[in-house]
């Protein structure tokens, strides 16, 4: 597999400026977050190319096995032909009711409204189709057909037989606004559909006169029906309107509520001239009354005395008496008999006219003083008739008023009680009216279905020939040869996608970034194992420190195999590569110590000083792969310091420093301070320092050894299941240092 000559979506991690020496334990966890995402096309394309003999295999059987039933299943002919299902007829306008005597008279011209266009029955073009697809009427084609065709039963008519509405494509028009439908009939034998066609044809116009002839009648009996229950509901409506209106009214309800307004009217009139007159008779009564300074019965009583003989004579002789008492006063004192006798002759005529007064007024007017209202002059009695005239005036007004007082409030309270009837009876009226109307329309709608009865001309017409039906095939065999493989090809792309949905494993590098979220660095591609490397020890004495002296040249394939370790050492660096950094895998048999020794050589071609160790203490490899002795080693070095010379004798290049024999525990090595100074010792003598170290789902080496270096790498083989890579990778994340990226095996 070639390596790609970009690494994708690579992601350049902020090292927040740290030394490249100082570890760093920010703790990472693996998230299922996807860092990208390849298109639909492209990830379906990378499917296709995995499981591509899945695909091809799923599509070829798929497509022979429906070819096969194409080409053996018989051709399927159809035909049809058209109906017209009503004459197509001019428009007309509407017609219009004109109103008439009696009751229509009453009635505005806008108040008509329209009857309908047509007063034929209307057709339920989804209900009619139901009706010729239904055994009542296929049954009777079927019987005749039986006789020269016995499979051809109703069930078999039903199923191949399809009724369709026909709609214009130069008109809007719906498919249930349509006249004309398309009856059309498959079959494998032409002559058949031909037979069948016209045997239907035949039936259904057949069926068109019966039906619409039991239509109209059915129409008929419903009409009869509405006219007999309106003319009932009219009789009610008379009987009501009769009953609602007042006894012995000879008038309409309207008229008899303005001759009423009116003569409401006339009287408020009248008693309002009456109080005007009243009011102004009253304030001359008061003027007078003011001037003279007495009642109304005084000043009656003054006027009838001034009109007495008999009072006036008496009065006169009075008078004539007080001059002689007059006179006499001045000859005598008052109290000497004369004028004591014509006092007494005095008071004597004052009592006889005051007899006289009372006589004279009446019992009617009480008076305190009526001798003293004789003695009034001219002057008085004119304004005493006046006002006596303005107070006659002024009571005559008011009683007339008082007396229109009741005819009014009589006319009122009838008008009161034909308000609260009127709108009862109006309502009779307009439902009177409107029965009238629809009584009409009824009737002008029976008077339309006896003719259309009359002229018997509503058959269905054929508009196809059917002597010479066009024939064709319903679905031609290269159509669906063609959709066959379509079909099969979709057919391998799902069997291609459940393929995958139900592998475990991650089959591609995009998989391994998505679900580990880390940064692809690398992508080692699939070839034989070559080592093409010349090995020395460094130092005398087997303390498993070896010099790589010379790297042959790779051929073939593997050219690409380097190159794919150089371009994983760019990516390396481009992350911030560290002094030490350790190769880690989930599982065994990830290819970690190959990767581990080919990105060492990688480094070292950079003219860096590169260390590679084998941290593997418990089942070492690189000596193995390398075909090197193990005696010596990275344990003995931890135990015994003094080889730790040896690491300055090195040369420029890649150096090797195997496991050696295990003496004792790995984890008390690894967690020993001596390990970390023999650490921080190797800073001074190379550029890079590379560990090989355990899988992380067998043993925690790996772990201490994330403590030890600056940074790791993920190495995941693209064969291994997700989830335990997934739970072990989990596990290694808390507390350690963050992987700088995964490089994913191909092998």
């Amino acid at each position: 597999m070639s390596l790609p000559h970009k690494v994708p979506n690579l992601r350049v991690v902020n090292r927040e400026a740290r030394p490249a020496g100082d570890r760093q334990r920010s703790s990472l966890r693996f998230s299922t977050i996807k860092s990208s995402k390849k298109g639909g096309l492209q990830a379906l394309g990378d499917r296709c190319q995995r499981r591509w003999r899945l695909l091809g295999g799923t599509a070829l059987l798929s497509f022979l096995a429906i070819g096969g039933y194409v080409l053996w299943q018989p051709q399927m002919y159809e035909a049809y032909f058209r109906l017209l299902m009503e004459p197509v007829k001019e428009p007309q306008p509407a017609p219009t009711l004109t109103p008439r005597d009696g009751i229509f008279g009453t009635l505005p011209t806008e108040s008509f409204p329209s009857p309908p266009p047509s007063t034929a029955p209307q057709v339920d073009l989804g209900s009619q189709i139901l009706v010729l697809e239904s055994d009542k009427v296929l049954a009777p084609i079927a019987q005749k057909l039986q006789q020269q065709y016995p499979h051809l039963t109703t069930r078999v008519l039903a199923d191949h037989l399809e009724i369709r509405p026909v709609v214009s494509s130069a008109t809007e028009q719906l498919p249930t606004q349509t006249k004309v439908l398309e009856v059309a009939y498959r079959d494998r034998q032409p002559e058949i559909v031909t037979a069948v066609l016209k045997a239907v044809a035949e039936a259904f116009v057949d069926y068109s006169q019966r039906d619409r002839q039991e239509q109209l009648h059915r129409t008929l009996e419903q009409l009869d029906k509405e006219i007999n229950r309106h003319l009932k509901e009219l009789d009610q409506l008379q009987q009501q309107l009769q009953a609602s209106q007042p006894q012995g009214a000879s008038l309409q309800p309207s008229e008899q509520l303005r001759f009423l307004t009116e003569q409401y009217r006339q009287i408020h009139n009248l008693r309002q001239a009456a109080r005007l007159k009243a009011i102004e008779a009253y304030g001359r009564f008061q003027g007078f009354q003011e001037q003279l300074k007495m009642t109304p019965a005084e000043a009656l009583a003054a006027a009838n005395l001034s009109t007495s003989p008999t009072y006036q004579q008496q009065l006169a002789r009075i008078q004539e008496l007080d001059q002689e008492i007059a006179k006499n006063l001045a000859i005598f004192r008052e109290g000497t008999p004369v004028i004591q006798a014509l006092e007494e002759q005095r008071r004597v005529l004052v009592e006889q006219l005051q007899a006289i007064a009372r006589q004279v007024i009446g019992e009617q007017y009480r008076v305190d003083n009526p001798t003293a209202l004789g003695f009034q002059g001219t002057v008085s009695q004119t304004l005493i008739t006046n006002y006596i005239t303005a107070w006659i005036e002024y009571e005559n007004q008011r009683r007339y008023d008082a007396q229109l007082a009741a005819p009014q409030a009589a006319v009122a309270q009838q008008l009161q009680q034909l308000s609260s009837q009127l709108p009862a009876i109006d309502r009779l009226e307009n439902r009177i009216r409107m029965a009238n109307l629809s009584l009409e329309m009824l009737n002008q709608a029976r008077q339309a279905v006896q003719l259309q009865l009359a002229q018997n001309n509503f058959a269905w017409q054929v508009l196809t020939d059917l002597e010479n039906p066009a024939l064709q095939p319903t679905f031609p065999r290269l159509l669906l040869l063609v959709l066959g493989a379509i079909a099969s090809l979709g057919l391998g792309v799902l069997a291609t996608y459940l393929a995958d949905a139900a592998d475990n494993r991650f089959l591609s590098p995009a998989r391994v970034e998505e679900t580990l979220g880390l940064p692809l660095l690398g992508t080692i591609p699939r070839t034989t194992p070559q080592t093409h490397l010349r090995l020395e020890r460094v130092a005398k004495g087997n303390s498993g420190l070896w010099q790589v002296t010379q790297v042959l040249p790779g051929v073939g394939e593997w050219v690409k195999f380097q190159e794919a370790f150089h371009q994983a050492f760019a990516n390396l660096q481009a992350m911030g590569l560290g002094h030490a950094l350790a190769v880690i895998s989930a599982l065994p048999a990830d290819g970690r110590t190959t990767i581990a020794l080919h990105l060492a050589l990688a480094a070292a071609a950079t003219g860096r000083r590169v260390l590679l160790i084998d941290g593997d203490l418990r089942r070492p490899q690189i000596h193995r792969y390398l075909g090197l002795t193990n005696e010596q080693g990275l344990a003995d070095w931890l135990i015994q310091r003094r080889h730790w010379y040896s690491v300055a004798q090195a040369r420029r290049g890649l150096a090797i420093l195997t496991a050696g024999e295990l003496r004792q525990q790995p984890m008390r090595l690894l967690s020993q301070d001596t390990i970390k100074q023999f650490m921080a010792h190797l800073k001074n003598y190379f550029d890079l320092v590379i560990v090989d170290t355990p899988p992380l789902a067998n043993f925690a080496d790996a772990k201490l050894w994330s403590g030890l270096v600056d940074q790791t790498l993920v190495v995941v083989n693209l064969k291994a299941p997700q989830q335990p890579v997934r739970l072990a990778l989990g596990d290694y994340s808390l507390g350690s240092v963050s992987p700088l990226g995964a490089v994913v095996n191909l092998a």
